[in-house]
């Protein structure tokens, strides 16, 4: 194993207190009250229509708003006041609209978990103009095009530090890659349309899948070494006893206990090793590294899905493709939505 891992009530004076039935927050606004703005806002607002369709469309925005509050109690619960903002209003009602329009669950699914980021932003910031904007643009996208933002968010944007062998990275190409395959696409028209919306750009240069995983998890893709292959590099390896482990990929050889070049360099540099070492230790770990057909092949027999995903990578602009803050702030939201998985947005919108 590579071992580099870097939910009786009582209350006192000032304390906010949450009870079955009426939920009251500290500032006055109530649940029953939030939702009544949010409809009242709606119903003033939206286009006159008939009234079989009216009523469809009420029926929807509220469902919409029943949703958020439901969400907005469970994540975030102070946020709630925002409701008695204007922005935040607008941004409810403008979902409520699309919603009301089209009845898309998925696409109503996706507007709540960002609305519920949207009302913790009180203060104008780059942020918050991200999320009033993804609001508009989330309508505008297929599902197809919301997952092929997800995975390329996922491959291109993060880093799993949850992952230290092979089991735990079979694991996550299953709870974060799967979920989003089933909906891929090849069509030259979907990447237009995501740089048409100002998701992403298709660029020139690309960046393979088995290259990526190479970069970030170099440790998963040893092929070993012996120990007199070691002694060549580093004579006096004895001194490191907690820089080798068993080799993930040949249990007969040995491999450097880190999954990254930055790994190894803070392991080494918590013991004061001299840059020499550490350079040979780096030299180590990449002599033997597979390459990019191996760890390609590697990933197509550990996983069905990953042959498909891996096909839908090279032959479309899936490869091409980089994320504007509007892109990464609807895939993160899908993201949570299809996983359950949430991550920090402010790594990267400041």
């Amino acid at each position: 194993m590579i071992n580099d891992k870097v939910f009786k009530q009582e209350g006192g004076d000032n304390s906010t207190n949450l009870q079955g039935q009426t939920i009251v927050i500290n500032n006055g606004i109530t649940y029953e009250d939030a939702k009544g703005i949010a409809l009242d806002v709606f119903k003033s607002n939206y286009l006159e229509l008939s009234t079989k369709a009216a009523d469809t469309a009420k029926q929807r925005a509220e469902e919409l708003v029943d949703d958020f509050l439901q969400q907005i109690m469970a994540r975030k619960p102070e946020a709630i006041s925002t409701m008695e903002d204007p922005g935040m209003q607008y941004a409810i009602f403008s979902a409520q609209k699309e919603y009301a329009k089209t009845g898309d669950k998925n696409m109503s699914d996706m507007l709540v978990d960002i609305l519920v980021d949207r009302a913790s932003l009180p203060e104008r910031n780059l942020k918050q103009i991200v999320m009033d904007e993804s609001l508009q643009i989330v309508p505008k996208l297929t599902n197809s095009q919301i997952d092929t933002l997800t995975l390329v968010f996922i491959l291109r944007y993060t880093q799993n530090h949850g992952i230290s062998n092979l089991l735990s990275f079979k694991n996550y190409l299953l709870q974060y890659l799967n979920p989003f395959i089933n909906t891929l696409s090849k069509e030259n028209s979907l990447y237009q349309h995501i740089e048409y919306t100002g998701c992403g750009a298709v660029g020139l240069g690309e960046i393979k899948i088995e290259d990526i995983f190479l970069r970030t998890y170099s440790g998963l893709f040893s092929k070993g070494f012996t120990i007199d292959e070691l002694k060549t590099i580093i004579n006096d390896y004895e001194k490191y006893p907690e820089m080798y482990t068993t080799c993930l990929q040949d249990n007969l050889k040995l491999q450097i206990n880190a999954i990254s070049e930055d790994v190894i360099e803070d392991k080494l540099k918590r013991h004061n090793t001299n840059a020499d070492v550490i350079n040979k230790f780096k030299t180590l770990f990449n002599q033997h590294q597979m390459n990019t057909n191996e760890v390609k092949s590697y990933l197509e027999k550990e996983t069905s899905f990953m042959k498909d995903l891996l096909d839908f990578w090279d032959n479309s602009s899936m490869k091409h493709l980089t994320l504007t803050s509007v892109g990464i702030a609807i895939a993160t939201a899908n993201l949570r939505r299809k996983t359950g998985i949430s991550v920090d947005l402010d790594i990267w919108i400041k």
